[in-house]
Order: structure tokens, then sequence, then C-alpha cells
């Protein structure tokens, strides 16, 4: 297919000069090799998650020389004072204490929207089932002087000398408490951040700026306080744009619970079947 379609760009209009020639026949032979992936990318039954992934990919690789400078840049200039802690404040939108003030917010104040408080739930949940997993799977060390290694890459089978104490670990080995050392890739702050950006926005499209900005300065601050490279928190945020989206819009939190109350309703009705028939058989006998 690649070949046949090179073969046409090629011959078409062979009156015009070289220069348009050649330019004609190298999109050829670039729509004929990766057409079908594209196009496979693009399919509507997971583009919901390919596009993203690929877009990851791309950008990751063509980043990726830039982490250690950057992180390096960001290690000698170090913040103080109130604006270091308003960084470090600021870094936690999205987090634990933060997500459980937004969601009290919400149902204080708008009663209607109550019910997609599940939906947010389950976005972040999904996200930080995916996060974890990634982090463990890719096994990167965290961009700190002991390690300096931006372009290692554990894997699932790979193991790191974190220190002379805690020896020779796997990115998986949660339960040393060590594993946060070597979870750098994806920055689950930023896709944390991201998930609630994208569900206030769904719900209140007019506090989109502020809470994309805030989303941003999250990611920069992840960086400048030395916990990840920007591709980690590039990473972060392409899984949260994968995920959160489609659990939003497509309600998985409050189809969870419907489900789930459904099956408890369905089981009720079975105990009282069950009691029912007991007790008509008892008053026969």
């Amino acid at each position: 297919m690649s070949l046949f379609t090179f073969t046409i760009a090629r011959d078409y209009n062979r009156g015009l000069i070289a220069p348009v020639r050649w330019v004609h026949s190298a999109l050829g032979l670039f729509v004929g090799l990766f057409g079908p992936w594209v196009r496979w990318v693009r399919d509507p039954r997971r583009s919901w998650w390919a596009v993203p992934t690929a877009g990851a990919m791309v950008l990751a690789a063509v980043l990726l020389r830039l982490d250690g400078p950057i992180a390096r840049r960001a290690s000698e200039w170090r913040l103080g004072g109130d604006l270091r802690r308003e960084l470090e404040t600021i870094q936690q939108f999205g987090q634990g204490a933060s997500l459980v003030v937004i969601m009290a917010a919400i149902w204080l104040l708008d009663r209607a929207g109550r019910r997609r408080l599940f939906d947010l739930a389950a976005a972040a949940a999904s996200t930080g089932l995916l996060v974890l997993f990634l982090k463990m799977a890719v096994g990167r060390p965290r961009p700190r002087p002991a390690f300096n290694d931006p372009f290692y890459f554990l894997g699932p089978l790979g193991a790191y000398p974190i220190s002379e104490k805690a020896g020779v670990r796997h990115a998986w080995e949660f339960w040393g408490s060590i594993s946060s050392d070597l979870w750098s890739m994806p920055s689950s702050h930023t896709a944390y951040a991201v998930v609630t950006a994208i569900f206030l926005t769904r719900m209140y499209p007019r506090i989109k700026p502020l809470v994309y900005t805030l989303a941003t300065v999250v990611g920069v601050a992840r960086v400048w306080v030395g916990a990840h490279y920007p591709t980690d928190v590039l990473v972060g945020a392409l899984v949260a744009c994968t995920l959160a989206p489609r659990a939003v819009d497509e309600c998985w939190g409050q189809r969870l619970v419907a489900r789930l109350a459904n099956m408890k309703m369905a089981s009720r009705t079975r105990v009282r079947a069950a009691n029912s028939s007991g007790n008509s058989a008892s008053h026969a006998g």
C-alpha cells in the first residue's frame, strides 16, 4: 500500500519542477507508511485513549533530552520564602484535602450538582489507579542529586540502588517505604490537578481559565521543587486527559452507584421472597 501511494505521488504531475515532485513523493511515502496507523488511532472506538497516548509518546520522545538540563536548572535556582510556600500550597490543588474542600463546597452550594460528585470520585479513582500502575511499570528515578538518571527507566523487572541502607530495589516494592524514589513518571499531582480542572470546567465552564491555570502551576511547581522531570508532568496530564473526560461525561460514578443500588435492591427482594416462601410453608405445615 505504501509503495503504491508513493508511486502515484511520484508519477503525478511529472512536468512540475524537481523540488515540487520530491516533496510530493515524500508526502506520498509518509501517507503510505503512516496513514494506516493514523486511521487506527483516530478510529472513534479507541480515539479517546489512543490519541492522547500517541501524543504523549511523541512529545515525550521530543522533550526527553530536555529533562536533565531543566531539572538541573531547577535545582540550581531554588525558591525561598513566601513564593516557595505559595507554590507548595498551590501544588496541592486536586490532592486529598483540596479535593475534599472542593467536593464539600459543591455539596453545600450546588444541590443539583451533588450527584456529579460521584463522577469526580470515579474520575479521580480511575486516574489514580492508572497512574500508580504506570509508576510501578515505568520505574523512573526522581530528579534527585543522588540519582541524576533522566534516561533511566527500570521497567517492571529492573532494580535500582536507592541507598546503602535501602539497598537495590524494584519500583513495585511499595511496602519498602522507598518506592516513591522510583515513581517519577507520571506525576500524580499533575494528574489529579488536571482531573479536578476537567470536572470543574464541565460543571462551571466560566471558571475554565482559573482551574487550568492552577493545573499548569501544579505541573510547573512539581518540576521546580525537584519532584519530577518535565516529561513526568506531561505524561501525568495526558493520563488524566485520557480518562477523566470519559469518566465525567459518561457518568461513571453515578452509573456505578445506580448499579450497586440495584444489586442491593435485588438482594433485598430475594431475601423477602425467601422469607415469604418460608412463612407460607410453615403455615401450610
